[in-house]
């Protein structure tokens, strides 16, 4: 596992080229997000899904959450009404997983049969760096693994999981926190969890 330290907040042009081509090699790596450090892939990579799937101790991951880099990626890679896209924008970039219907440009690998998916819209510099430098869609989930803590502090952490990932940027400690989870995927939306962005807003 290849470490990168970098302050948090800050985009570190190295950090972000290094890491990008890690995920288009189809590597998994360990990053800060806006609510906690995550796992991430590059959309579209079976072996790389295949990995994060056994890391997260899952023969099929329902969940993983689709991270997009702005309102021109929501409108090409999902499905969804101008209602729902006025409800985003106040949201997002924030907070919140909305589950809505994909379009047909999001690989059949990563929906597991299924027609919606989690979408993301990271408020961080890093993961923002990220998504533009990769110009791919990152399929994303909390580090967190059965019944072990969430990954929070790289310095008293990392055991354990350099075997797992490929790339950590540590940005030193990262409390975890969960996104708000709103379903638009049916007739009727609804809070699926109560999470770090305020649902009274929408």
């Amino acid at each position: 596992m290849e470490v990168i330290v970098v302050r948090r907040g800050v985009v570190h042009k190295r950090a972000v080229v290094a890491v990008a081509h890690t995920l288009q090699d189809g590597g998994v790596v360990l990053v800060p997000g806006d609510t906690s450090y995550l796992l991430a892939i590059q959309v579209g990579n079976k072996k790389a899904l295949e990995r994060l799937n056994k890391i997260k101790k899952q023969p099929k991951r329902k969940y993983y959450s689709v991270m997009l880099k702005d309102f021109g990626d929501i409108a090409h890679y999902t499905d969804i009404s101008n209602v729902q896209y006025r409800v985003m924008k106040r949201a997002l970039p924030g907070p919140y997983t909305f589950i809505v219907k994909a379009s047909r440009e999001i690989p059949k690998i990563m929906l597991q049969k299924r027609k919606e998916i989690g979408i993301r819209m990271p408020d961080n510099p890093f993961m923002q760096a990220l998504l533009e430098e990769i110009s791919k869609p990152l399929l994303v989930t909390t580090a967190h693994v059965d019944n072990r803590d969430f990954f929070e502090d790289p310095d008293e952490q990392s055991d354990g999981w350099e075997n797992c990932v490929d790339f950590l940027i540590d940005a030193g400690m990262v409390p975890a926190e969960l996104t708000s989870i709103i379903d638009m995927s049916g007739d009727e939306w609804e809070v699926k969890r109560e999470g770090k962005g305020d649902t009274s807003l929408l």
